[in-house]
């Protein structure tokens, strides 16, 4: 028994050694793995802060570029001023010189009478050579001094005209650096917006293209179309009418007059020869729940078949960069410019007023009828202006950004689309470009990967005609 008793202490003893170098491996192996766990965490601290360094050396470069750039712009300023004053002085001198010239001819004209007046004298009554002689040669002095006066302001205009011609080159060259200087100033402002964030701006991965895919329910085999903007610029009611629904009802995207999407909104199409669209409402940036930074790749903009560029009042940086990201990953874009049917009405109510201000009762009936005919006019004029002042207002913000400025821009009212989709009749001055866009958006579809029957606007026919959205085969293969 005692012998038992002393093996099993053995093998006990034998069991606990084995513990004990097992457990000292153990803390071996754990102590190298803190180890490497130290030089890594080490490495990564040493990385954050040179990335945080380069980042700092970039803000400063830029600040230093928008400095001078904000100096050269208040060098040229000045310069434009005084090439301004020199204008005016000009201009001055030779009205000075126009006034001399008008009173120098006012005296030979009275010296021209009464030389005549001496004239008729000497032929009415006896006069002495002597004071004739005097009468003809101060007549003469005056018609030398007015000759004189004339050809003193003929030099002085001559002189006004090359310093108006040079202050116009002057001029020319404010603006031509002054457009440069913009340019500048509205890359240095980006770059910084691009620095706000210490991560960079990365191209999504696989991994992360196709899990923004499955978060956007992205379905292959449909189109996909997303409505992106700034807040408030009606892109909740543009989806609403491409869907041909209103608002209000079940299936509506939400509107308002505030920013009402906080979250991607998904909405299909309900007509069921329209059951491959699907439109995404993707809440406007420049609030406190979105952000400009990194806006395109946060929103996913990259999975989408085609984006429509959405703006109300200003076409703004957001909107550019938005226009960039889609050229760099080759999206179909389209600028489109919303409610403007309101703007076209306030544009008319300015000009009626200033109209009306312009009314007096004692006018002569040539003037009140031509101010019938402007008031006949307004609508069709405040149409006109709207459309030339938006465009050639796009077409600078893209020609500063480097983007193609002959891009097309679509002004649109979201009631007049929802008739055409509805397949209701459209009155022609109510049209401006919803035909077109609709007839861009779908050939830009072709392109891309759906089929869909050829488009034949005729806006003097009311009906499922007028629709394309209800022709059959709209997006089947």
């Amino acid at each position: 028994m005692e012998k038992k008793h002393q093996e099993e202490l053995e093998s006990l003893q034998k069991d606990a050694e084995k513990r004990a170098e097992a457990d000292e491996k153990l803390r071996s192996r754990q102590e190298k793995q803190h180890q490497k766990n130290v030089v890594l965490l080490q490495s990564q601290l040493d990385q954050e802060a040179e990335a945080r360094r380069a980042a700092e050396d970039l803000h400063r470069e830029a600040e230093q570029k928008r400095i001078k750039a904000e100096q050269e712009a208040s060098d040229y300023a000045k310069q434009a001023e005084k090439a301004q004053k020199a204008r005016d002085d000009a201009v001055s001198a030779a009205e000075k010189a126009r006034t001399a010239m008008e009173e120098a001819e006012a005296r030979a004209k009275s010296e021209h009478r009464a030389r005549d007046e001496a004239e008729v004298e000497r032929k009415n009554a006896v006069l002495s050579a002597e004071e004739f002689r005097d009468r003809e040669r101060s007549a003469r002095d005056a018609a030398a001094k007015a000759e004189e006066a004339k050809e003193k302001f003929q030099r002085l205009e001559e002189k006004a005209r090359l310093t108006s011609e040079e202050t116009e080159d002057e001029l020319q060259k404010f603006k031509v650096e002054r457009e440069k200087t913009e340019k500048e100033l509205a890359r240095a402002h980006r770059r910084e917006a691009q620095l706000a964030d210490l991560q960079p701006v990365h191209e999504p991965t696989r991994a992360e293209h196709e899990q923004t895919k499955n978060d956007r329910q992205y379905i292959e085999g449909r189109l996909h179309l997303a409505i992106a903007g700034m807040a408030g610029s009606g892109k909740s009611s543009l989806i609403n009418a491409f869907r041909g629904v209103s608002k209000g009802t079940a299936s509506a995207a939400a509107t308002g007059v505030v920013e009402t999407t906080r979250t991607i909104g998904r909405y299909e199409d309900p007509h069921p020869d329209r059951s491959k669209f699907v439109w995404y409402d993707i809440p406007g940036a420049g609030t406190a729940n979105v952000g400009h930074t990194n806006y395109f790749i946060k929103q996913g903009l990259y999975i989408f078949d085609a984006i429509i560029v959405l703006f109300d009042s200003r076409f703004v940086d957001t909107d550019i960069t938005i226009l960039e990201n889609c050229k760099k990953f080759n999206i179909p874009a389209f600028i489109v410019r919303s409610k403007s049917d309101e703007h076209i009405k306030a544009i008319a109510d300015e000009m009626r007023e200033e109209l009306d201000e312009d009314e007096s009762e004692d006018e002569d009936d040539i003037r009140s009828k031509d101010r019938e005919a402007r008031r006949t006019r307004i609508d069709a004029d405040a149409k006109e202006e709207y459309i030339s002042v938006t465009r050639q207002h796009v077409r600078e913000n893209l020609q500063r950004a480097g983007l193609d400025e002959e891009q097309r821009i679509y002004l649109i009212s979201r009631r007049t689309l929802l008739r055409i989709v509805r397949g209701k009749q459209v009155a022609q001055t109510k049209l401006i470009d919803e035909y077109e866009l609709i007839k861009d958006v779908m050939a830009a579809i072709k392109e891309r990967r759906i089929d869909p029957p050829p488009f034949k606007a005729d806006p003097a026919k009311s009906g499922s005609y007028l629709n394309p959205f209800s022709w059959g085969g709209w997006g089947r293969r």
